[in-house]
């Protein structure tokens, strides 16, 4: 008995022994499942973030100084064009406020939008192509040379002004720097001129006229992101025409700006606004007046504009080199930079602050 009790009390003890095993693994199953569990949220939010911040970690780490005041971007962040072109933007403001909470979750940055004039023409070359010369004359800034390529629209090579986002020298701010690079995500809606894969050119000037607001019921869209809307969608001249007539355009910065459009097939136009009709002026040269007006009678109302279209007489084929010539020819003091975006070959190629001795050539390579 003793024996046969015995062996009960240790089956018995084996079998209470038994049970808080039973316990402790059941815990620790619970445990470990629990630490799986919470790990597996922190990997989806980890690889959640990943996915959101992909894009701006990409293009802020392509960040490149190729010349002096002279900055490429490989452009990786979805910039959301349709969003922005539904959006209703009407002014600076309304920009920078999209901008602000697409690009940097809500946060404000600064931006210095003011008054540009500058030059531009479409030349022929000696091989059959084509070539657009720009001059942007502006007060002092630095150039960011920004290479978008998006997925339902065409890769294009455009040009900032990085003084608008409150970067640069005289800002303080260096373009290399963290703060720097993270202002450039606004770099997609802040382009004056700029050449797409298709061989469409698109150039800002801006008039000695009040800003228009152009009114006809249809959609509103700042000059701005309607450089973006053409240089993303639009094949030809005819093209980006079509898109602007489907949109009420408004200018910026209490002054009124045109569009100097030239595709490869040879085309160029000025286009302008007042504030019930769009018009449309065929030249292969634009400064900082008004075309329509002048009804064709251009000689002697910009001495930049007589420089140029004189040249383009005596020369009507014109190289890279040669085009430098006309840009230089047709330079102001405020000139910062200088650039010819070859139509049929997509490439651009750089003259910063009128030093025309040194210039930097560009393709999608070197973003």
């Amino acid at each position: 008995m003793t024996i046969s009790k015995g062996h009960l009390k240790i089956s018995v003890l084996l079998s209470g022994q038994g049970d808080d095993n039973e316990e402790k693994s059941k815990a620790k199953r619970i445990v470990k499942i629990t630490a799986l569990s919470l790990a597996a949220v922190i990997l989806l939010s980890v690889i959640t973030a990943g996915v959101i911040l992909y894009g701006r970690i990409a293009t802020v780490m392509s960040v490149k100084q190729v010349g002096n005041q002279l900055y490429t971007v490989n452009y990786q962040q979805n910039y959301h064009l349709n969003k922005a072109l539904a959006a209703n933007i009407k002014t600076e403001k309304d920009m920078f406020d999209f901008i602000c909470n697409d690009f940097y979750f809500g946060y404000q940055v600064e931006s210095n939008v003011s008054e540009f004039s500058c030059s531009a023409f479409l030349s022929d070359t000696p091989d059959g192509k084509r070539i657009v010369g720009r001059n942007f004359d502006f007060s002092e800034t630095e150039t960011l040379s920004v290479y978008t390529h998006p997925k339902d629209g065409y890769a294009s090579f455009s040009s900032v002004d990085l003084d608008v986002m409150s970067v640069g020298k005289p800002n303080m701010i260096d373009p290399m720097s963290l703060e720097g690079k993270l202002a450039m995500l606004a770099a997609p809606y802040l382009c004056v001129d700029g050449l797409n894969e298709k061989g469409l050119s698109v150039s800002l000037l801006d008039l000695e006229e009040p800003e228009r607001h152009h009114e006809n019921g249809k959609p509103a869209v700042l000059i701005l992101v309607a450089v973006r809307m053409l240089l993303d969608q639009a094949a030809s001249v005819d093209e980006a025409i079509e898109l602007l007539e489907q949109y009420d355009i408004q200018t910026v910065d209490d002054c009124a700006q045109h569009m100097f459009l030239a595709d490869k097939n040879g085309k160029a136009v000025v286009i302008e606004w007042s504030k019930s009709e769009m018009t449309v002026t065929e030249s292969p040269v634009c400064t900082n007046f008004n075309l329509s007006r002048a009804e064709g009678k251009y000689d002697g109302l910009c001495n930049r504009f007589d420089v140029i279209t004189h040249m383009l007489a005596d020369s009507p084929e014109n190289d890279t080199k040669k085009a430098f010539e006309i840009l230089k020819a047709a330079q102001v003091s405020w000139t910062q930079w200088s650039c010819v975006y070859n139509l049929d070959d997509f490439t651009v190629d750089y003259v910063i602050d009128n030093d025309f001795e040194n210039s930097y050539h560009l393709g999608r390579e070197d973003y």
